[in-house]
């Protein structure tokens, strides 16, 4: 009885010179040997895209419809203080929002292509034949 008595007081001083001692720096073939774990683990294993979540999807969807009817707001409206700009600032706001739309849904778009009418009309096809609406 007396000797579980001496490894209790043992693994207790153990664990609290563990604790008040500062550890020393791993030994350099142990780091070395922790890099090429750390590689071989990384080239390993697969990387996987993670889903998008739906909830990004649908405030997506709903920005889009958003500024679309903005869009046609003030295209209809005859008398709109600085309509060319108010339309420029809508239009490159709702390329920006399809482009990241086209991203969510995986679409092939061209990022590098100018902004136009025929680039938006391909990227709302692209978007509606996967089932985007807005």
């Amino acid at each position: 009885m007396a000797w579980l008595g001496v490894v209790v007081l043992f693994s207790t001083l153990c664990v609290l010179l563990s604790l008040l001692l500062p550890n020393p720096p791993p030994s350099r073939w142990r780091r070395g040997l922790q890099r090429r774990t750390a590689r071989l683990t990384a080239r390993l294993r697969r990387r996987q895209e993670p889903e998008p979540d739906p909830f990004d999807t649908l405030r997506l969807q709903t920005r889009l419809g958003h500024l679309s009817t903005k869009i046609r707001r003030v295209e209809s409206t005859p008398h709109v203080y600085a309509r060319a700009h108010r339309l420029m600032a809508l239009e490159a706001a709702y390329d920006d929002l399809l482009d990241e739309a086209c991203r969510l849904a995986g679409c092939p778009c061209e990022s590098e292509q100018q902004r136009s009418e025929e680039k938006r009309w391909q990227e709302e096809q692209e978007l509606a034949a996967r089932g985007w609406s807005w």
